[in-house]
């Protein structure tokens, strides 16, 4: 007669998936435009990525808005506003991609790239996954396993960064020409880009886990 309760939805709660979002859909185009990289489609694409980090930008700023009238919070407020932090911080990382690649004008990419781009695609979206289901984040049994993941994929990308910086600076002659010395730089820049959307990542389903551990 009354059917199944149906889970109440939370503001704060929903708004974290919706904030992450972006991240998810920004690695995605990032690694779209990489996987047939031009050149010369830089300057749009670069664009085109600022313009979605912007609309998490601003949805940030209303839940923060939101906050300074709400007098009770599902969990500590402080916590919210963080955890809003760490997540724009996985947006801003891929971001920067698109940045650097405009001003450090790439005309091609280092050999490693695509291979840190689908673990960093695979790591993102595990985060998504985190925070789909944060009204669960009592529930180490759902919690833990998704937290796990970002950790692994994060592992990985640790190991291939190790791998990656070794063979660029073993591959490339002890006296560089400029051109050289240009290529290693845009080499090594890209790989720590890429290194830090996993760590971001890791820290903000680590910020997860201590929500979680504070409200058992």
């Amino acid at each position: 007669m009354f059917g199944k309760k149906k889970k109440k939805s939370n503001y704060y709660y929903d708004s974290f998936p919706k904030a992450h979002i972006k991240a998810v859909e920004i690695m995605q185009k990032t690694y779209d435009f990489l996987d047939q990289f031009d050149p010369k489609k830089i300057s749009e694409f670069k664009n085109e990525i600022h313009r979605i980090e912007h609309e998490g930008d601003v949805l940030k700023h209303e839940v923060w808005q939101k906050l300074t009238t709400e007098f009770m919070t599902p969990i500590d407020r402080q916590d919210i506003m963080d955890l809003l932090v760490k997540i724009d911080d996985v947006t801003d990382s891929v971001e920067e991609i698109a940045m650097k690649l405009y001003m450090y004008d790439y005309q091609e990419l280092p050999k490693s790239t695509m291979d840190f781009m689908v673990l960093c695609r695979d790591c993102v979206n595990a985060s998504q996954k985190v925070l789909d289901n944060f009204p669960s984040f009592m529930d180490q049994t759902v919690m833990r396993p998704l937290i796990n993941e970002v950790r692994e994929l994060e592992e990985k990308t640790d190991a291939l960064y190790e791998d990656s910086m070794h063979d660029l600076y073993v591959r490339t002659a002890p006296h560089l020409n400029i051109e050289d010395g240009f290529r290693r730089h845009r080499g090594e820049a890209m790989y720590n880009m890429l290194e830090e959307i996993t760590d971001r990542c890791k820290i903000m389903v680590s910020f997860v886990e201590t929500i979680m551990y504070k409200n058992l």
